[in-house]
């Protein structure tokens, strides 16, 4: 039996490995895989709750990396990737997304000449400030096969100079997850205070980059935005611990606990989150993955970023970029709003249930 390593860190990369780890159990049998979790969100809503919604075992390797930097946490993510590949001698390792874990998991089987996967390919926002671009980059270089979720990927990889035999169009497996999981998350309980306002079709918030909470001038205009939304609007903002502890320091997390339509709290699990987004008048964020959740859903979706690597969402999707300090951007998104309620629904190709299942035919075709 050939022996496959999921490599994951974070709960986005769970959420991509799941349908993966499911679909080899029910239908390759000829593989076992084996996840390791590095440990990047180890505490971060992974609770025992977390594995259960996903149907997904503890994983077979705990590493509990804890870094003082990205490239610390990379550093002692491949030392603790390394040793367990060394010892169980796998035949393949596939990486998810773009977080340490991924570039991680990417170096050490290119190193010790294991094939590697990277599910979620080719994506680039073109933005090397971005931690997540530097892994990306990385990932994509050093990895054999490459499993592209939107169009944009595969024009990347083009340019790059991939190989086209190593670049393959597979979909969005995150929505794979969404769609397996939906019969459970829509019919989920949400905490008391969100369940109360939540047939209002509230507006949704998440900010969690860098750029926009580490930077004082950036965290108050996303305070400024939060509290502007709040004039009109009844506001869910469940609080990433990076942001709370930035909103804490600069004095800005009481003055917005104090407005009355702004309801702050702690970060929700998956299948809560789907199904108040599912549910929103709208989402403002800086998030790559609700960009994408939000496109599908139909849900009108503001990104206050300067770029993303996920531009399909854009262009068939629900999601309109906005700079942060944009002066007109309450007419623009009004605008916004009113143009994706007023269309027909898009369908973006390949985002369906059967990604895991193009990603499996891939493994059998290779190793």
């Amino acid at each position: 039996m050939k022996k496959i390593l999921l490599v994951a860190g974070t709960r986005p990369n769970f959420i991509k490995l799941a349908p993966l780890y499911h679909r080899i159990i029910s239908e390759a049998t000829e593989y076992r895989p084996y996840i390791c979790h590095t440990g990047q969100h180890f505490d971060f809503n992974m609770s025992d709750v977390f594995w259960q919604n996903l149907e997904l075992p503890a994983p077979d390797f705990q590493l509990g990396v804890k870094g003082s930097g990205v490239a610390d946490t990379i550093g002692k993510t491949i030392l603790g990737i390394n040793e367990v590949v060394q010892q169980h001698k796998f035949d393949l390792v596939i990486v998810f997304g773009d977080v340490n874990a991924t570039a991680a998991g990417a170096i050490v089987g290119a190193q010790s000449r294991v094939p590697v996967m990277h599910v979620e390919a080719g994506l680039r926002s073109f933005d090397r400030d971005m931690p997540e671009e530097i892994n990306r980059i990385i990932t994509d270089h050093v990895s054999d096969y490459l499993m592209v979720s939107e169009p944009s990927g595969i024009k990347n990889l083009q340019r790059e100079g991939f190989a086209e035999n190593k670049v393959i169009m597979v979909g969005n497996i995150m929505i794979e997850c969404l769609l397996r999981t939906r019969q459970l998350w829509e019919h989920i309980s949400l905490p008391h205070a969100i369940d109360a306002v939540y047939k209002n079709h509230p507006v949704v918030a998440t900010f969690h980059r860098p750029e926009n909470v580490d930077n004082k001038d950036n965290l108050n205009r996303v305070a400024e935005i939060l509290t502007s939304f709040a004039a009109t609007e009844t506001v869910i903002f469940p609080v990433h611990p990076r942001t709370r502890a930035k909103l804490q320091e600069s004095g800005l997390l009481e003055k917005l606990q104090k407005e009355s339509n702004l309801l702050l709290t702690e970060p929700l699990s998956y299948f809560e989150f789907l199904k108040l987004v599912s549910n929103a008048k709208m989402v403002i964020t800086d998030s790559g993955g609700v960009q994408e959740e939000t496109s599908f859903l139909n849900i009108p979706c503001i990104t206050f970023r300067k770029n993303t690597e996920r531009p399909v969402t854009v262009e068939l999707g629900t999601n309109l970029m906005m700079d942060l300090w944009n002066k007109t951007y309450s007419t623009q998104i009004e605008q916004h709003r009113n143009h994706i309620m007023g269309r027909e629904r898009v369908s973006i190709p390949l985002w369906d249930e059967e990604v895991s299942k193009r990603i499996v035919n891939t493994i059998k075709r290779v190793i």
